[in-house]
C-alpha cells in the first residue's frame, strides 16, 4: 500500500532457477519472481550497451549491443533465450563502423550512434540506413592531434539504458556528454544534457543544462552525468544528476515545474573536487571513495511511482580505477516517492554486494515491477533481473 513504511531485514528466497541473494534490507520492498537470461558466448553480463524494448514483434525483449561481434542481441525476457540478432557490417556500402550506443524504438525505428563522429544513424530492421543527423556545424574545425572540435561549444550524442533517448513523432530528446573537462567549472555550465532533433530539417536545439546548484563549480567525471525518465501521462521529465540530491521535473518545453528531495537515510551532502585532487589519480579516488553517486531514475507508469537510484561511498575502493564494474562495486540504495503524496519516500532498500553476486544499476520497469541487474559471478552464462514490488 502507498505510504505505509515496514520494516524488515529479511533474507529473501528466490525461485529455484534463480541464486540466493544476500541480505536485504528494506523498508517497503518485496522481491518477486524475477527473469533469467541465457547469454550466449559472445554476451557478456555486463555489456555497456543495453536496453529493455517494451515490444519487438509482440514479445519483451532484453537487447544488448555486442560491439565486438557487431552485433544487437535480443534475448526473449519470458523465456531468457537468445530471440534474434541484428548484425551489421562495419566494412562495404552500407557499412556501419564505430557504432555505440543504439536505442530500439520498433522494428522500423533502430538508433545507431556513431559517438565519437557525432553522428546518429536510423535504420530499419534490415540495417538499411533511412536518415542521418549529425552534431557538428559544417563549419566546426576539428583538432587534428586530438580530432576534438576546436570550438569547445560542441558535445558528444550518448544514450543508454539509464540515459534518455526518447522519440515523439518527428522529433528525438536525448543526452549530450559537453566537449569540456569535468574536473573544471565550465563543464557544469554546459547546455547541452539533453538536446531536441527534428528528424525532418535535423535542426538541433539544446534544451537542458545542469542544475542550478552545481553551476558554478567542479565536480568531476563521477559527478558528471544525468539520468532521465519520462511520465507519459503528465507529459514530464524526471531528472536525476549525480551530484545533485533533488530530481527535477519539467514540461515537455523544459521548463522546470518542480523538484523533491530524494536521499537515502544515511546520506552525506555529495563535496565538490578539490583542485588539489586533479594532480592525482589516488588523491582523485580518494575523494571519490567517500562520496555518494546518484545513478537512474525511472517511473513506474503501472504504480505511479518513482524509483531513484543511490550508489553508497566505497572507502576500500583503493587508488587506482578499474573500469570493470563488477571490481569492488558500492553497495546500491534503491528508493520509491509516491506522486500523489508530495513524492514523499514511501519505500527504501539497500542492497548489498558480495563475493557470490553483483547488483548492478541497470534497471527497468514493466508491468511485474522494478527489475535490478543481478551477476551472479559463479556462473556468469546468466543474467538475473531481480523484481521488486512497494507493498
Amino acid at each position: 500500500m502507498k505510504g505505509v513504511l515496514v520494516y524488515v531485514l529479511v533474507l529473501i528466497p528466490l525461485v529455484a532457477c534463480n541464486p540466493s541473494p544476500e541480505a536485504v534490507s528494506s523498508e517497503g520492498f518485496q522481491l518477486k519472481d524475477g527473469y533469467e537470461i541465457n547469454l550466449d558466448s559472445y554476451t557478456s553480463p555486463v555489456e555497456e550497451f543495453f536496453q529493455y524494448v517494451t515490444d519487438w514483434k509482440g514479445r519483451e525483449m532484453i537487447a544488448f549491443h555486442v560491439r565486438k561481434a557487431n552485433t544487437i542481441k535480443l534475448y526473449d525476457l519470458k523465456t531468457g533465450d537468445l530471440a534474434e540478432e541484428l548484425k551489421y557490417s562495419e566494412n562495404g556500402p552500407n557499412a556501419l563502423p564505430n557504432i555505440y550506443d543504439f536505442h530500439i524504438h520498433d522494428q522500423d525505428h533502430i538508433f545507431l550512434n556513431k559517438r565519437y563522429h557525432y553522428k546518429l544513424y536510423l535504420v530499419d530492421s534490415d540495417l538499411n540506413i533511412k536518415n542521418e543527423f549529425y552534431f557538428l556545424d559544417e563549419d566546426e574545425k576539428i583538432d587534428p592531434n586530438s580530432g576534438l572540435p576546436l570550438s569547445k561549444d560542441t558535445f558528444l550524442p550518448v544514450f543508454n539504458h539509464n540515459r534518455l533517448f526518447k522519440s515523439f513523432g518527428n522529433h528525438i530528446v536525448l543526452t549530450g556528454s559537453p566537449d569540456l573537462d569535468p574536473d573544471f567549472t565550465n563543464y557544469f555550465d554546459s547546455d547541452c544534457l539533453l538536446v531536441k532533433v527534428c528528424q525532418e530539417n535535423k535542426d538541433i536545439q539544446r534544451v537542458t543544462g545542469y542544475s542550478q546548484k552545481l553551476k558554478g563549480k567542479a565536480w568531476g567525471s563521477f559527478h558528471a552525468f544525468l539520468y532521465t525518465d519520462f511520465n507519459p501521462d503528465e507529459n514530464e521529465y524526471f531528472l536525476s544528476y549525480a551530484a545533485d540530491d533533488e530530481i527535477y521535473i519539467k514540461d515537455l518545453n523544459f521548463s522546470k515545474i518542480g523538484s523533491f528531495k530524494t536521499f537515502p537515510n544515511k546520506y552525506k551532502q555529495i563535496l565538490p573536487i578539490p583542485s588539489s585532487a586533479r594532480e592525482s589519480e589516488k588523491s582523485y579516488l580518494s575523494h571519490y571513495n567517500e562520496q555518494y553517486i546518484f545513478g537512474s531514475v525511472l517511473y513506474d507508469k503501472y504504480r505511479d511511482l518513482v524509483y531513484r537510484i543511490a550508489l553508497e561511498p566505497n572507502p576500500d575502493y583503493g587508488d587506482v580505477f578499474v573500469k570493470d564494474p563488477l571490481y569492488k562495486p558500492r553497495n546500491m540504495v534503491v528508493m520509491a516517492f509516491d506522486p500523489d503524496q508530495d513524492y514523499k519516500k514511501v519505500a527504501e532498500m539497500r542492497l548489498v554486494q558480495s563475493g557470490k553476486g553483483v547488483y548492478l544499476d541497470r534497471c527497468f520497469v514493466n508491468e511485474k515491477g522494478l527489475n535490478i541487474t543481478y551477476v551472479d559471478l559463479e556462473n556468469e552464462d546468466k543474467l538475473y533481473f531481480k523484481t521488486f514490488l512497494v507493498e
